[in-house]
């Protein structure tokens, strides 16, 4: 099989199941649709992170050795955070106390997990060196998880009342999510210099701040398009005024169901 044929079979038909079982397995309201969409996303994966050895050829199969280097820290957080959410208050189904200490047990080793990958012997290394997309992932994610803390921690008192304990908890995620871009850009790590994560993270915030100018800008022009379009569309019609019969009707109806003697007497 020629490399061309190789890359298009296991990385980019790999992707497109990775986005289509995504979609049908979680938006689909049939069952075996979604059965057939979940196998897909996981053929998907499984041929995306087997690349180092289909296309070892490839720089892009950085990216599938760094999915299966994160598979254990986001299982982890995934059920730990799973455990939790419906520990809590939730009004059916609602698990034990015990398995919301086992959801913060997990995500708590799911975050040392991902450290260890920066200050540790844990850093994705592929092929021989830092794993590129590694030095993208993990300050993007730092970014967009005090961004995402710090926007629920302005606008979660919007969805209800007494929400302060929510609110510390995304001000306690944002502040360690700072304290861990400041380390990252002010002391080396075993693998990773500091110099070259400040480097990153000033790449990771322009990213980041295009993606949210370019969702500001679409949402604008969705409001513009829908004011232009309701602008242009004709007035309602308006009812002729009740005529005197009628208004006539209405009082007889109203007195007979309101002046009269109480039908149970």
């Amino acid at each position: 099989m020629e490399e061309a044929t190789q890359a298009f079979v296991f990385f980019w038909l790999a992707g497109l199941f990775v986005v289509s079982g995504t979609m049908i397995g979680f938006f689909s309201k049939v069952h075996w649709q979604r059965r057939s969409g979940m196998l897909l996303l996981v053929l998907g994966l499984l041929s995306l992170m087997a690349t180092p050895w289909t296309l070892s050829f490839s720089p892009s199969s950085a990216f599938g050795h760094l999915l299966g280097s994160l598979v254990g820290p986001a299982v982890l957080l995934g059920v730990g955070f799973y455990l939790i959410t419906f520990s809590g208050n939730v009004p059916v189904g609602r698990l034990s106390k015990g398995d919301r200490t086992i959801g913060v047990v997990m995500v708590m080793f799911g975050v040392l997990w991902l450290e260890a990958m920066h200050w540790w012997i844990l850093t994705p290394m592929y092929p021989g060196e830092v794993n590129r997309y590694w030095l993208i992932f993990w300050p993007t994610m730092l970014l967009g998880t005090l961004a995402m803390a710090t926007g629920a921690f302005a606008v979660v008192n919007l969805v209800g009342d007494g929400r302060e304990r929510e609110q510390r908890l995304m001000l306690l995620v944002a502040c360690f999510s700072s304290l861990l871009l400041l380390l990252g850009a002010m002391l080396d790590g075993p693998n990773v210099a500091r110099e070259q994560f400040a480097n990153e993270v000033l790449l990771a915030s322009a990213d980041i701040f295009g993606a949210m100018v370019g969702a500001a800008f679409s949402i604008l022009l969705f409001a513009i398009v829908l004011a232009i379009y309701e602008a242009q569309q004709p007035a309602p019609k308006r009812l002729d005024p009740p005529t005197a019969s009628q208004l006539e009707q209405a009082s007889q109806i109203i007195a007979d169901n309101l002046g009269g003697e109480n039908e149970d007497e």
